[in-house]
């Protein structure tokens, strides 16, 4: 079982997910982001190793900490809407 398909949960949806969150990552204007995200891509890195890499840890704290401000914020049914979207374009969510 591949890192990502265990933080996954083996589950197809998520797994997609996660893989297009670290396609966007990919292509972030930051540096430290993008390059952690195509390392993991790439099978060079596990995403927990680079999640707890000093090089990695700081940049991925930051932008949690900006998605977590923004999620506070939302209503019951913003976060709902927003969690829900998260799977409205994979095979099988219709």
């Amino acid at each position: 079982m591949s890192d990502l398909s265990d933080i996954a949960s083996d589950d197809p949806r998520r797994l997609r997910s996660l893989h297009d969150s670290l396609d966007r990552l990919a292509n972030s204007p930051q540096p430290e982001l993008r390059e952690m995200a195509r390392a993991v891509l790439d099978g060079e890195i596990t995403l927990r190793t680079a999640a707890l890499s000093g090089a990695y840890a700081p940049a991925l704290g930051a932008a949690f900490d900006g998605f977590w401000t923004y999620y506070r914020q939302l209503t019951p049914e913003e976060r709902s809407s927003l969690e829900a979207g998260g799977y409205d374009d994979l095979p099988g969510s219709e």
